[in-house]
């Protein structure tokens, strides 16, 4: 005894299936591969920039997403985050690699 489907559903709707299948949109989520990828990409400044607007807890989608104003403002506050880490980092410090003192 054998049991066939091919009847039970119409050619016609069994190729409307297919051709939306094939024309229907993946979904827009990465990777962590495509993540990974996209930050390998990036200069050493986009990187920077990224990192100081996570720390502002905003994404680059969220940002280029404000008005020029606000992207001013944010673009201001990078700019001392920035000022205020290399002033804190430039502190001299004896017995490093070549620094020797006598």
């Amino acid at each position: 005894m054998s049991i066939s489907f091919s009847g039970a559903v119409p050619t016609s709707a069994l190729d409307k299936l297919k051709s939306a299948s094939l024309t229907a949109k993946p979904a827009e989520t990465k990777t962590a591969e495509q993540k990974f990828l996209d930050y390998a990409k990036m200069t050493p400044a986009e990187r920077m920039h990224a990192a100081m607007l996570a720390q502002m807890g905003l994404t680059e989608d969220q940002f280029k997403a404000m008005d020029p104003a606000a992207q001013q403002k944010i673009e201001d506050k990078i700019r001392e985050m920035i000022k205020q880490q290399a002033a804190d980092s430039s502190d001299k410090r004896t017995g490093l690699i070549t620094d020797k003192s006598v």
